[in-house]
């Protein structure tokens, strides 16, 4: 046997054994899908079960993780509402999907607040986190219909997105690297406004009424935030709830957010019973 020959029977004894390890453990993780509570974004998967999830209470609130913060999907017990938040990471698109889940489940929500940093709607599915947080969760049968043309043109865009089901894939933290895409916009991606769009009309069909919510925004977001061109949605039915959104932005000092986005932990109640007294919640 030659040095070739003996180096390649080295490396597949070694590959092997690794392999059926990955094998097993992604078999393993999907048949009792353990691995939608042990993954990064494992709140997504909770969103997910609990929009399927039939419920009496009649203020519904989804968002991003500034809203997850003040109303965990995940740990929040408050009898009058239901929580549906996770990330910013699933885009818009990400939330219609959460909402028309819990509508077709047969919820009939009074209000549904959609508590959203002004921040996520640059999102377009083209940022590092979208291959793990929205493909790996909805990129499949059950979602792709509601996906526009839109949609699949971002996702075709995503290396390796033809994969993320594979179960050895879908059950790790693994994702490619991904760059966001230079903007010729300020302010609403064309998903953002598509599935903003596709919100209302869920609003109107299921009639609920929708508030959007700003959270509490770092003044280290100030001049960023300031600089958007409302003419971008000029002519949307909803530009005016834009900007009336954007006038209830209530910026508060940098040091209140471990990260300039994410409030610190010692001052999560004080501004959870802000927003209760903002959104009506006793």
């Amino acid at each position: 046997m030659n040095k070739l020959s003996l180096y390649i029977c080295k490396l597949v004894l070694f590959c092997i054994p690794i392999g059926t390890y990955y094998i097993v453990k992604s078999s393993y993780m999907l048949s009792n899908d353990k691995y939608m509570q042990e993954v990064h974004g494992h709140e997504v998967y909770t969103s997910i079960k609990k929009s399927k999830e039939k419920t009496k209470i009649k203020k519904l609130i989804i968002g991003d993780s500034t809203a997850n913060q003040l109303y965990n999907t995940e740990t929040d017990t408050t009898s009058s509402i239901y929580s549906l938040t996770c990330n910013q990471a699933i885009g818009i698109v990400g939330h219609f999907f959460l909402l028309n889940n819990y509508l077709k489940a047969g919820n009939h929500p009074e209000d549904v607040y959609m508590i959203y940093s002004p921040l996520g709607f640059w999102d377009n599915l083209d940022q590092i986190y979208t291959y793990h947080y929205f493909l790996k969760p909805f990129y499949n049968e059950e979602y792709k219909p509601l996906m526009t043309e839109n949609v699949f043109k971002q996702i075709h865009k995503i290396p390796f997105y033809y994969i993320c089901q594979n179960p050895i894939i879908l059950t790790s933290d693994w994702s490619p690297e991904l760059t966001a895409e230079k903007r010729d916009y300020t302010f609403f991606s064309p998903i953002s406004q598509e599935y903003l769009e596709k919100i209302i009309s869920l609003s109107r069909k299921y009639s609920f009424n929708l508030h959007l919510i700003p959270p509490f925004i770092s003044e280290y977001w100030q001049e960023t935030i300031n600089s958007f061109n409302i003419n971008e949605i000029k002519g949307q039915n909803y530009s005016n709830d834009i900007e009336s959104y954007l006038n209830n932005i209530c910026f508060i000092n940098d040091s209140y957010f471990s990260d300039h986005l994410h409030l610190k932990d010692k001052y999560l109640i004080d501004f959870r019973n802000k927003m209760d007294s903002t959104i009506q919640i006793k």
